[in-house]
């Protein structure tokens, strides 16, 4: 009977919930926003065949303030924006857009208006409703947001406004409290300036070389969000804890802490000091974060290899808002699916398998992480690069590196559906546009003292998270390896024989080759000879080769999947960098001795010997071989565009592109290359004159000839922008994605 009665009291509420939601009415006022279990479709283990996005209230009741001005808030796991007078849920999917153009710096970030306008309009093409900065930017991005958001008043770009201070003192000063608070009263400064400049209010501020620049356009209005901070080295958050212990907890005028480590203290001060500069100069609140990663995230991962990835947490949940805080705080993580090395080797996340049975360690590590908050959270970066160079891998096969623009589209676009299957407020990618001025950790750091010489390193895996690409060249690039020669008609060989002719180009990025042959390329095995240093080996002994100039590199040519270039022994950066110097590998002492007639193949590193905890395995260092070049098409305006194709052949021609750091140049325009390491004791630079170059049958008894190409310096560097083939599939993902929330 008691059940019967509980079938009759269901099927009615069925029917009311049913009423309501054919006529439109507002639920939000019945919604416990702090409980989002029975709108999130997704569960542990095996997903469902078809998981559903989340159905957060689409509506949220009104807020009385006080008089204080919010347009974003936050309730329940979600962002409400003020639309029509009407708090509407909103997922923000965007963008991170970074400081730089290729021939720009940090230290003078200029962008042009025109150019931030056209940003504006490719990323609302894209279906983004946000774009989040690192700090502040130069005035003419906020004159474009303003005048791109006022011309779409439909659907405007908000902005989460990035705020940092100089991460070299988490190093050099190395506490938070440290050195009379130098940090802290920095930070505070630095979170009070870029609130004067969202509200239009600043001409104060020096930016690049712009002394004093005038901030007076008002973008409060679509600012959703503040994020304060950097991604936190652990031997800061832990020293500031150690060295503060007796701090106690923080009690201001909109922020507290309870339960705080002293580290979590100092964020609560700095983000209080914002609300009330805000709040009192511009009777104004927007929602703030304190921004944090997986390395200081809350969660213990017993088999992390590296024990500073998991020796102190950063944990936000410690800091509360008081009734006075309208705008609401949130979370802002940045979560990445290669690093660190717990996303590769955690038991239970490589147990995970999705909705469509796959290996998903990525989004088990979102679940866990989304349940250490109670607050809405963003995936604050997120995204993978282009680059031909690779700096992790990872066990989805979504690496740092070495990832054609198609496939980024699709990983860019399958993790963001993760990120709101998991129930997050957003997911903004890692980055708009590509950046030049970026070192990798695996790759030598080198910078030109002149920013408007500088080239691209496509080995290095920083420099192409872009969904934008800076290509070398005003209009095009030099060359594309491709089915079409025609731009090589009317220029003269370098070197030619009976053996063939080779032909070479050269900009900000690549040393081009191309190369006329007697026979078929693939009738036998060719050589190209290439001389940088003068030092290099006379002879090739494994192949029986001779060279009429010293030859530092030895290009292969065998076939669609075994063509490699090969590097001097004596000036093999991987050898002397891990063997010498680091000592990962056991030193060969023949490679270190010149003119030695060996060759050795061309390696990048990318990780340490790794122990795991839970099993003691020892996993050796691992490299990977990038002198191995990859055969495709490499223009990108044909339909067969592989963005990381090295080399095309046809017939008896072919076109190679070689990266210039595969040959141990350091800047082609400033014709930088690396020094010799053994007399200078280590890795130096110095610069070059000609590239001898030569092409030969790989027979026995071959003398190859080279002969020297007049490698031209360029002054000022030249770049073109591209949409990269992933931009479409974002554009047509983002369309649906969290669709009746954007």
């Amino acid at each position: 009977m008691l059940y019967n009665k509980r079938l009759v009291l269901t099927a009615g509420l069925l029917v009311i919930v049913l009423i309501l939601s054919i006529f439109g009415i507002y639920l939000a006022g019945t919604k416990n926003f702090n409980d989002f279990s029975d709108y999130s479709n997704v569960n542990s283990g095996i997903e469902p065949k078809k998981a559903q996005y989340p159905t957060p209230p689409k509506y949220a009741d009104d807020l009385d303030t006080g008089g204080i001005q919010v347009n974003a808030r936050t309730a329940g796991q979600y962002f409400y924006i003020k639309k029509g007078g009407v708090w509407r849920c909103t997922f923000l999917k965007g963008v991170n857009i970074g400081l730089t153009l290729p021939t720009t710096d940090l230290n003078n970030p200029d962008i042009p208006y025109q150019t931030y306008i056209k940003w504006f309009e490719d990323i609302g093409k894209m279906n983004a409703n946000t774009i989040k900065v690192f700090t502040i930017m130069n005035p003419d991005f906020y004159r474009a947001l303003y005048d791109y958001n006022v011309k779409n008043p439909g659907n405007p770009l908000y902005l989460l406004q990035g705020v940092w201070f100089n991460e070299t003192w988490m190093e050099t000063i190395g506490d938070a409290f440290g050195e009379g608070q130098a940090i802290l009263k920095q930070f505070s400064r630095a979170v009070m300036e870029a609130c004067d400049i969202i509200h239009g209010n600043s001409a104060y501020t020096s930016y690049g070389n712009i002394e004093k620049a005038v901030y007076e356009w008002d973008v409060s209005p679509y600012t959703v969000g503040y994020v304060l901070g950097l991604e936190w080295l652990p031997d800061f958050v832990k020293s500031t804890n150690e060295y503060n212990k007796g701090i106690g907890q923080f009690s201001g005028e909109y922020l507290y802490t309870e339960g705080a480590q002293p580290f979590e203290v100092f964020l609560a001060q700095v983000g209080d000091g914002l609300i009330k500069h805000e709040t009192e100069n511009y009777s104004h609140q927007t929602p703030v974060a304190f921004l944090n990663w997986a390395t200081t995230d809350t969660i213990t991962h017993s088999n992390e290899p590296f024990p500073e990835e998991d020796m102190v947490s950063v944990n936000t949940e410690t800091i509360r808002a008081n009734g006075k805080y309208y705008a609401g705080l949130f979370a802002a993580v940045d979560v990445y699916p290669y690093y660190p090395e717990f996303m590769n080797y955690q038991p239970e996340y490589l147990e995970f398998r999705d909705e469509e049975g796959q290996t998903n360690p990525y989004r088990a590590y979102l679940r866990d992480l989304r349940k250490q908050y109670s607050i809405p959270v963003i995936i604050a970066e997120f995204g993978v690069p282009t680059s031909r160079g690779m700096a992790h891998k990872s066990v989805m096969g979504y690496n740092q590196g070495r990832v054609d623009e198609k496939s980024q589209g699709e990983m860019i676009s399958s993790m963001a559906r993760d990120i709101a299957l998991e129930s997050y407020a957003g997911a903004i990618i890692f980055e708009w546009q590509d950046e030049w001025f970026k070192q990798t950790w695996n790759t030598i750091r080198y910078s030109p003292d002149n920013p408007f010489q500088r080239g691209l390193n496509v080995e290095s895996a920083e420099q192409r998270y872009g969904i934008l690409a800076f290509e070398p060249g005003e209009n095009r690039s030099a060359c594309y390896p491709d089915r079409d020669f025609s731009e090589w008609e009317g220029d003269n060989p370098v070197s030619t024989g009976n053996d063939g002719s080779v032909y070479a180009k050269s900009d900000e990025g690549y040393l081009y080759l191309y190369l006329n042959l007697p026979t078929e390329w693939d009738a036998k095995k060719y050589c190209v000879a290439i001389g940088l240093t003068g030092n290099g080996n006379t002879k090739a002994e494994g192949f029986g080769l001779a060279f009429s100039q010293p030859a530092d590199f030895l290009l292969v040519l065998d076939g669609k999947n075994n063509t490699r270039i090969l590097t001097d022994a004596y000036y093999d950066r991987f050898y002397y960098q891990y063997s010498v110097q680091r000592r990962v590998f056991e030193r060969n002492r023949a490679f270190e001795k010149k003119n030695s007639g060996l060759f050795n193949t061309i390696r990048s590193f990318i990780s340490n010997e790794i122990v795991l905890p839970l099993t003691n395995e020892t996993i050796p260092p691992q490299y990977y071989e990038s002198g191995l070049l990859r055969f495709g098409n490499a223009n990108p305006e044909s339909e067969s565009y592989d963005s990381l194709a090295d080399f095309y052949a046809t017939g008896n021609r072919v076109e190679i592109r070689i990266p210039w750091y595969l040959i141990n140049v350091a800047n082609g325009c400033e014709k930088v290359i690396l020094a010799d390491f053994y007399s200078s004791g280590g890795i130096g630079f110095r610069k070059a004159d000609s590239i001898f170059l030569g092409v030969s049958a790989l027979e026995k008894g071959k003398l190859v000839n080279l002969q020297p190409y007049g490698w031209p310096e360029i002054r000022e560097s030249a770049y073109h922008t591209r949409l990269k083939k992933s931009y479409g599939i974002i554009e047509e993902f983002f369309k649906g994605l969290m669709r009746d929330y954007s």
